[in-house]
């Protein structure tokens, strides 16, 4: 797909998030068009989906082109990721690959306060009546030279973002630690960015297999949901201080990161906490 050259730019452009720029929507979830340019050619990825329609509003709003995408990848089972699949497939109006971990589809539930289900909208038959072809895997997947999917992400140095997240196993309600949960990774000729919706294997385990994968010894920039909200004041300031002493140069956060994540993140990187939003646009490229 793409032999005629090294990836040497990507565009993250964020189309649904908790909060966004004027004349667009907001909305509890996230999605975002990777646009991923080559010497000679360009491969268009949509990683997750948002809650709803909020999606197709903002890309229309935003003159973006759905159309176009060549791969969608979801980085879990949870409503706020993928309620907005079915719609993008059939507005991309072809069969296309949409690569997913199988255990996304298992039964996610909450207490909110009652228990409520907060997996995906929808069975896996309806992905493929809508047009999609699910690439169901558990291991790293390549989908474009130099974008890679993680596999289950080891949970070695930090623990898992999942308090208050439930799922049925063999009849029972048990504790979800999200194993479906993964991230992009993208390798712009040795400078490298992830892309995660909600960093459930938690983010320092995130950022230590994104290294692992790579071979690298930093990280340019971390984009997307940190699952901090709901941390203590202590652990989302340890996170922010282990980030820096991982190599992470940039980091980019928006949607469950939460306003207590983001504060200690600023503290720690400064200006080099670029918050996004709904309309956000983050360019990474070889040269600058």
């Amino acid at each position: 797909m793409t032999e005629n050259g090294d990836l040497v730019k990507v565009e993250v452009v964020v189309l649904v998030d908790d909060n966004a720029q004027s004349g667009l929507h907001a909305a509890h979830g996230f999605a975002a068009l990777i646009n991923c340019f080559y010497k000679k050619e360009e491969v268009k990825i949509l990683f997750d989906t948002g809650p709803d329609t909020t999606l197709l509003n903002n890309a229309l709003a935003m003159k973006t082109e759905l159309g176009k995408v060549d791969v969608i990848a979801l980085s879990h089972g949870h409503y706020d990721h993928t309620g907005g699949l079915l719609d993008a497939i059939k507005t991309i109006g072809r069969r296309i690959p949409i690569v997913v971990d199988p255990e996304a589809f298992s039964t996610k539930l909450a207490y909110k306060p009652a228990l409520t289900y907060i997996g995906t909208p929808f069975q896996p038959w309806q992905i493929e009546a809508a047009g999609g072809t699910l690439v169901l895997t558990v291991k790293p997947t390549l989908l474009a030279r130099g974008v890679t999917l993680t596999g289950r992400i080891e949970r070695r140095i930090d623990e898992p973002s999942v308090k208050g997240l439930y799922v049925v196993k063999d009849g029972v309600i048990v504790k979800d630690e999200v194993p479906d949960d993964r991230a992009l990774i993208l390798n712009v000729n040795g400078r490298i960015m992830i892309v995660t919706g909600c960093a459930h294997a938690g983010v320092l385990n995130l950022v230590d297999e994104a290294l692992r994968l790579t071979g690298a010894n930093s990280i340019a920039i971390l984009i997307g949901g940190l699952h901090l909200f709901n941390v203590p004041r202590r652990k989302a300031e340890d996170i922010a201080r282990e980030l820096k002493r991982m190599n992470v140069s940039k980091v980019a956060p928006c949607h469950c990161t939460g306003e207590r994540g983001l504060e200690e993140l600023r503290k720690v990187f400064g200006d080099s906490c670029i918050p996004l939003k709904a309309g956000s646009t983050y360019w990474l490229s070889f040269f600058a």
